[in-house]
């Protein structure tokens, strides 16, 4: 048992530490080293956020107790490995209800803003930007159905605004810049923002967040572009005289918006709004991994350690 006192959440955790405390395994991988051993490597949360971590010996054991979802208690040290915070795992063991002083609300992520603010002012933002009276009922119908989901689900399983909210985040911060862009190069706002309100949403069925981050079925064989486009579908099927001229150059920014078949477009962009959709969406999440490497790097030099996602060390401001 590890008293309270004692205990670490992750977003104190320091480089060079030891860390004894309990976090819920929300994926782990059995991967092998050039020698050809295995090791494993695990993602850690708790309320405060996310935490890498590997674990390189008694790895068939270990295995064998190792459950996503589930609470555990870690002793280990804290490295850094290409400019990001990890747990050296040295022991690991399941937490017991009876046994470990732990609470069920300590393992639940929250947000790191308010999410409620953050929905209604991206809605606030919408109605005042938005001419058509058909989008205008498009969102509101959206908004009944799947605030909720929308409003907790992350951006991405991993990349980028992977924590709770992040879709949300992520969604509203290409919305503000497409609409600047949009000014800029005068194009049309419904079309483009309402892209950008869609382009993401697939991604509330494509995976799921908790207990752990794991695919659907429904995400695995079809992916979040062709459930968004759906989802979109059906919404605008449920508004009566919803213009197919609208609709149709909607859908296209939805499903071009990774910019490449090589990227999982199923078409790429061929209108000027799906293409800036496509360039801002881009953007928002190469930030959003340069932010984090930069936030989650020690101030020992003035560049961070390389990043593959990225193909670069970062200036590390």
């Amino acid at each position: 048992m590890i008293k309270n006192t004692d205990r670490k959440f992750i977003k104190d955790l320091i480089v060079g530490e030891q860390v004894e405390s309990y976090f819920r395994i929300i994926s782990f991988t059995k991967r092998l080293k050039r020698d050809g051993n295995p090791f494993l490597t695990l993602t850690f949360m708790d309320k405060t956020g996310q935490i890498g971590g590997k674990i390189w010996e008694s790895i068939e054991q270990i295995m064998n107790i190792l459950e996503e979802g589930k609470i555990f208690r870690i002793n280990g040290s804290i490295n850094e490995y290409q400019g990001t915070k990890e747990i050296k795992v040295d022991s690991i063991g399941l937490a017991t209800p009876d046994g470990d002083l732990i609470k069920e609300s300590d393992f639940i992520e929250e947000a790191p803003f308010d999410t409620e603010k953050m929905f209604s002012d991206m809605i606030v933002f919408m109605r005042s930007r938005i001419s058509s009276e058909y989008i205008l009922q498009l969102i509101e119908s959206f908004k009944s159905k799947y605030k909720e989901k929308f409003c907790s689900h992350y951006g991405a399983q991993k990349i980028h605004h992977a924590y709770t909210g992040g879709l949300l985040r992520h969604t509203f911060s290409v919305i503000k810049v497409a609409d600047l862009l949009a000014d800029f190069y005068e194009l049309d706002k419904d079309i483009l923002l309402t892209g950008a309100f869609f382009h993401d949403i697939g991604k509330m069925e494509e995976f799921t967040v908790f207990p752990s981050i794991s695919l659907t079925e429904e995400g695995g064989l079809e992916g979040h572009i062709v459930i968004g486009l759906r989802i979109f579908s059906k919404l605008t099927s449920e508004i009566k005289g919803f213009p197919e001229s609208e609709a149709k150059k909607i859908r296209h920014a939805i499903i071009s918006h990774h910019g490449e078949k090589d990227f999982g477009s199923p078409e790429v962009p061929k209108t000027r709004e799906a293409f800036v959709l496509h360039i801002v969406d881009l953007l928002d999440s190469k930030l959003d991994i340069i932010n984090n490497a930069i936030k989650n790097s020690e101030k020992r030099s003035d560049f961070t350690d390389y990043i593959p996602l990225l193909g670069r060390r970062l200036y590390n401001e």
